[in-house]
């Protein structure tokens, strides 16, 4: 049980880490466009209207996103309550990059829409 609690617990980071993200970066973007924290693409570094457009179309679809994955690993890992250390491991396994997916993806519409309305 101790090591479900610690998949679980694994599998919920990433998602909470998505949501504060998430709100943080719709309300408002950092303050500047730098190079050490923020969404840094080339588009959304070309002038200060693209960074905050950047920060809060991608920070709505991870606040979504977020919400959405933290139901779940929840959900999932209590069909396998109980279970062999090895089946939990690997479903918390691949929990984990359906979320590193989850965090990628949303970067492609964002792109698209700052083609769209700066370009």
């Amino acid at each position: 049980m101790g090591f479900w609690i610690y998949m679980l617990i694994s599998c919920e980071l990433l998602p909470i880490l998505m949501l504060v993200i998430g709100i943080c970066f719709s309300k408002r973007a950092p303050k500047s466009i730098n190079y050490v924290f923020g969404y840094r693409t080339a588009r959304s570094m070309k002038s200060p209207e693209a960074w905050e457009f950047a920060h809060k179309y991608i920070g709505k679809i991870w606040r979504v996103l977020g919400a959405v994955m933290l139901l779940i690993p929840a959900i999932v890992l209590l069909l396998f309550i109980g279970e062999d250390k090895d089946t939990i491991g690997n479903v918390g396994l691949i929990i984990l990059w359906i979320e590193m997916i989850s965090i990628i993806i949303p970067i492609f519409p964002t792109e698209k829409a700052l083609k769209n309305k700066f370009e």
